[in-house]
């Protein structure tokens, strides 16, 4: 699988995992300090997500960073 393709699903997986909670993007920036437009392109694959922000999204969310791991 490609990078990109790697992205679209890190982004499709922490998407899941945020709408399930009923977490926004804007509670999600609030929580974390990482901006909406971030978070948006993260979600959208647009941007490769370094271990500090993932990090910081789970903590975010309250769930372990393995949770927004795309299953396979």
């Amino acid at each position: 699988m490609d990078e990109r393709a790697e992205l679209i699903r890190f982004g499709e997986s922490f998407r899941r995992v945020r709408e399930h909670q009923g977490t926004t993007v804007a509670d999600l920036t609030a929580r974390t300090g990482i901006a909406a437009q971030r978070i948006s392109a993260l979600e959208a694959g647009r941007l490769d997500p370094t271990y500090d922000v993932m990090i910081a999204l789970a903590d975010g969310m309250g769930v372990p960073l393995s949770t927004l791991a795309p299953k396979d």
